[in-house]
Protein backbone atom coordinates (compact mmCIF):
# COMPACT_ATOMS: atom_id res chain seq x y z
CA UNK A 1 0.00 0.00 0.00
CA UNK A 2 2.82 2.23 1.09
CA UNK A 3 4.62 1.70 -3.00
CA UNK A 4 1.23 2.70 -4.60
CA UNK A 5 0.73 6.08 -2.52
CA UNK A 6 4.75 6.96 -3.14
CA UNK A 7 4.16 6.36 -7.17
CA UNK A 8 0.80 8.37 -6.82
CA UNK A 9 2.56 11.21 -5.36
CA UNK A 10 5.59 11.18 -7.60
CA UNK A 11 3.23 11.00 -10.63
CA UNK A 12 1.17 13.99 -9.33
CA UNK A 13 4.59 15.87 -8.43
CA UNK A 14 5.66 15.21 -12.03
CA UNK A 15 2.18 16.16 -13.98
CA UNK A 16 2.54 19.48 -11.35
CA UNK A 17 5.55 20.44 -12.76
CA UNK A 18 5.26 19.54 -15.97
CA UNK A 19 1.95 21.64 -15.96
CA UNK A 20 3.91 24.94 -14.33
CA UNK A 21 6.73 24.59 -17.05
CA UNK A 22 3.90 24.64 -19.88
CA UNK A 23 2.98 28.03 -18.48
CA UNK A 24 6.57 29.72 -18.84
CA UNK A 25 5.13 31.31 -22.41
CA UNK A 26 7.36 33.61 -24.13
CA UNK A 27 5.41 36.66 -24.78
CA UNK A 28 3.96 37.16 -28.56
CA UNK A 29 5.94 39.57 -30.81
CA UNK A 30 2.86 41.73 -30.18
CA UNK A 31 3.19 42.09 -26.47
CA UNK A 32 7.10 42.66 -26.66
CA UNK A 33 8.09 45.96 -26.44
CA UNK A 34 9.57 47.38 -29.99
CA UNK A 35 12.75 49.85 -29.84
CA UNK A 36 10.87 52.67 -28.26
CA UNK A 37 11.45 54.16 -25.39
CA UNK A 38 9.74 52.57 -22.01
CA UNK A 39 8.15 54.25 -19.64
CA UNK A 40 7.28 51.51 -17.44
CA UNK A 41 5.21 48.34 -17.45
CA UNK A 42 2.56 46.49 -15.14
CA UNK A 43 2.12 42.27 -14.48
CA UNK A 44 -1.22 41.25 -13.30
CA UNK A 45 -0.81 37.39 -13.72
CA UNK A 46 0.88 36.29 -16.66
CA UNK A 47 -0.13 39.18 -18.71
CA UNK A 48 2.17 42.30 -18.50
CA UNK A 49 1.65 45.70 -20.69
CA UNK A 50 4.58 47.58 -21.54
CA UNK A 51 4.12 51.52 -21.86
CA UNK A 52 6.39 53.05 -23.94
CA UNK A 53 6.88 56.42 -25.25
CA UNK A 54 4.28 57.49 -27.93
CA UNK A 55 5.77 57.12 -32.15
CA UNK A 56 5.09 60.66 -33.83
CA UNK A 57 5.95 59.30 -37.02
CA UNK A 58 1.86 58.42 -38.33
CA UNK A 59 1.23 61.90 -37.22
CA UNK A 60 0.21 63.83 -40.13
CA UNK A 61 2.01 67.06 -38.26
CA UNK A 62 1.06 69.69 -41.37
CA UNK A 63 -2.81 69.37 -41.08
CA UNK A 64 -2.26 68.73 -36.85
CA UNK A 65 -0.62 72.35 -37.19
CA UNK A 66 -3.33 73.70 -38.92
CA UNK A 67 -6.04 72.68 -37.02
CA UNK A 68 -4.11 73.43 -33.76
CA UNK A 69 -4.32 77.47 -35.08
CA UNK A 70 -7.61 77.17 -35.72
CA UNK A 71 -8.57 75.52 -32.12
CA UNK A 72 -6.71 78.30 -30.38
CA UNK A 73 -9.24 80.74 -31.83
CA UNK A 74 -12.16 78.44 -31.24
CA UNK A 75 -11.90 76.76 -28.28
CA UNK A 76 -15.59 75.60 -27.38
CA UNK A 77 -15.71 74.10 -31.20
CA UNK A 78 -12.51 72.45 -30.77
CA UNK A 79 -13.42 70.84 -27.11
CA UNK A 80 -17.26 69.81 -28.83
CA UNK A 81 -15.38 68.49 -31.73
CA UNK A 82 -13.02 66.44 -28.98
CA UNK A 83 -16.04 65.08 -27.04
CA UNK A 84 -17.62 63.88 -30.27
CA UNK A 85 -15.57 64.09 -33.76
CA UNK A 86 -18.93 62.72 -35.63
CA UNK A 87 -19.82 66.54 -35.87
CA UNK A 88 -17.91 67.09 -38.50
CA UNK A 89 -20.46 65.57 -40.70
CA UNK A 90 -23.39 67.28 -38.85
CA UNK A 91 -24.79 69.74 -41.64
CA UNK A 92 -26.38 71.38 -38.48
CA UNK A 93 -23.29 71.84 -36.76
CA UNK A 94 -21.60 73.37 -39.77
CA UNK A 95 -24.21 76.06 -40.18
CA UNK A 96 -24.32 76.94 -36.44
CA UNK A 97 -20.17 77.08 -36.92
CA UNK A 98 -19.61 78.97 -40.94
CA UNK A 99 -15.96 79.67 -39.65
CA UNK A 100 -15.97 75.23 -38.96
CA UNK A 101 -17.48 74.73 -42.22
CA UNK A 102 -15.30 77.29 -43.81
CA UNK A 103 -11.88 76.02 -42.47
CA UNK A 104 -13.24 72.80 -43.80
CA UNK A 105 -13.58 73.91 -47.30
CA UNK A 106 -10.08 75.70 -46.89
CA UNK A 107 -8.18 72.63 -45.41
CA UNK A 108 -10.14 69.42 -46.87
CA UNK A 109 -6.80 67.39 -45.98
CA UNK A 110 -7.55 68.21 -42.26
CA UNK A 111 -11.13 67.22 -42.31
CA UNK A 112 -9.94 64.10 -44.12
CA UNK A 113 -7.39 63.09 -41.54
CA UNK A 114 -10.27 63.86 -38.73
CA UNK A 115 -12.51 61.26 -39.81
CA UNK A 116 -9.87 58.50 -40.61
CA UNK A 117 -7.93 59.59 -36.90
CA UNK A 118 -10.53 61.86 -34.66
CA UNK A 119 -8.41 61.14 -31.35
CA UNK A 120 -4.58 62.74 -33.16
CA UNK A 121 -7.26 65.74 -33.25
CA UNK A 122 -8.34 66.25 -29.44
CA UNK A 123 -6.44 66.34 -26.30
CA UNK A 124 -9.46 66.48 -23.56
CA UNK A 125 -8.84 68.72 -20.83
CA UNK A 126 -10.83 67.06 -17.66
CA UNK A 127 -14.22 68.24 -16.88
CA UNK A 128 -14.60 69.39 -13.97
CA UNK A 129 -14.43 67.64 -10.88
CA UNK A 130 -12.17 64.95 -12.53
Amino acid sequence: MRRWYFILVVILLAGGLAKSGAAQVTPAPSEQPSSGRVLGSVTHGNTTVVFEAANPTDLDSPALRTWDDFAEDHEEIARALAFKPSLIDDERYLEKHPDLNDFFQDHPEVRDAMEANPGNFAAIPPRPGE
